[in-house]
């Protein structure tokens, strides 16, 4: 609870620098002989720390952590977010299950981890951004690809309930824009109604979700078990007598393993291109649709007999693996090339919320797990790293 404690104190929202926490935890891995590394974002205003126990190259285990944390801005807590208080079992703060929790556990199991004696490496991945881009995720796997220092099986710890996850949806979002030509309402024929078109869009958009949920690939295990896309936000025009000159919206695909999200993009623009995009041009060259994509998150997919997927299970005592609809850093480093799983201590139903909490319970759990794991990939042959 004490290093919980003190990484909550550190307000490490997204829209902040995590250099005050980053250079405390290089400080702990110092005091403990352990080395490490930073990759930075390209503002230099925020790190990723990559710490190696053991032999210090590719291969082994990872245990990985976002360090930022959704804003408190607007919710009511009953307490300062960022002092950690314990009320029935329960430890409330802002990260305190998403996901600071893990991030606790695997800074509290140094001590012990650099006691083992390992035949492969224990490498601790620190990352920034991952509530708002999952760059430093990105920015971690490029640097380890380049340092080749990347490790060949990665545990995320995102709140699981300490129950292992094998696949999560991927996700897209994109800015659809509509380029019209201004003009009186009085004489249509002049004009090029912007959002006229991003209504045409929509329907598409409305009638693609249907086809999806009806003849989409389904992928048991998934609620639901087919891609999704949606619309969550659209504005357009400046007074009811002007035609409007531009309108937006921001939509999303959420894709299950094996849907391109990317090609799901590329089908919309091309049905679009040949009908709205059409008349639109033919009325004024200048006016037509763009699409942006604005992030986008790979989806996760590891088989049930992955000796990864073996390792957690019997390292956790699950009976069962899930799949969830929400994606992590995960996806990004499977396809950087490191075989992940999820699975961490706390809720999900508890994050981003105001008194945020995770269970003490939870704690005891994730640090029996993170030792066990070490011990189980790193210390002896078992084919799973």
């Amino acid at each position: 609870m004490a290093m919980l404690a003190h990484i909550v104190s550190y307000d490490t929202t997204s829209d902040r620098s995590d250099l005050p926490l980053i250079d405390w935890i290089s400080g702990w891995m110092d005091a403990h002989g352990v080395s490490w590394s930073l990759s930075h974002d390209p503002s230099g205003e925020k790190a990723n720390l990559h710490a190696i126990i053991g032999p210090r190259e590719a291969g082994g285990l990872a245990f990985a952590g976002h360090v930022d944390t959704v804003p408190v801005t607007g919710q009511e807590w009953t307490g300062d977010p960022f002092v950690l208080r314990e009320q029935g079992g329960k430890l409330i703060g802002r990260g305190a299950a998403d996901m600071k929790g893990y991030v606790a556990c695997m800074l509290a199991a140094v001590p012990d981890l650099v006691r083992i004696k390992l035949e492969r490496p224990v490498h601790l991945l620190f990352t920034f951004d991952e509530e708002i881009s999952c760059d430093g995720a990105r920015v971690a796997m490029q640097d380890a690809l380049e340092n080749n220092l990347l490790p060949s099986v990665c545990v995320v710890g995102e709140p699981t309930l300490m129950t292992p996850v094998i696949a999560h949806k991927g996700r897209l979002a994109a800015r659809l824009v509509a380029r019209g030509k201004p003009g009186h309402s009085s004489r249509p024929a002049e004009g090029v109604n912007a959002l006229h078109a991003l209504g045409e869009a929509m329907a598409w958009v409305a009638a693609e979700a249907r086809r999806l949920a009806l003849e989409g690939r389904k992928v048991e295990g998934f609620e639901p078990p087919n891609s999704t896309i949606q619309i969550g936000f659209a504005q357009g025009g400046t007074a009811i007598n002007i035609i409007p000159e531009r309108a937006e919206a921001l939509l999303e695909w959420r894709n299950v393993p094996g849907d391109d999200s990317h090609a799901m993009m590329a089908r919309m623009e091309q049905e679009l291109e040949a009908t709205t995009g059409r008349w639109m041009r033919e009325a004024d060259p200048e006016c037509g649709l763009t699409f942006e994509v604005l992030n986008e998150l790979p989806p996760l997919a590891l088989a049930a007999d992955n000796p990864l997927t073996t390792a957690v299970k019997l390292a956790t005592g699950a009976n069962a693996e899930e799949f969830v609809s929400y994606g992590t850093e995960g996806g990004i480093y499977q396809q950087a090339g490191m075989t992940s799983i999820v699975c961490g201590p706390g809720s999900i139903e508890q994050a981003h919320r105001p008194d945020e909490w995770i269970a003490r319970t939870q704690l005891e759990r994730c640090d029996a797990f993170i030792r066990d794991m070490a011990q189980r990939v790193c210390a002896r042959s078992t084919g799973a790293a």
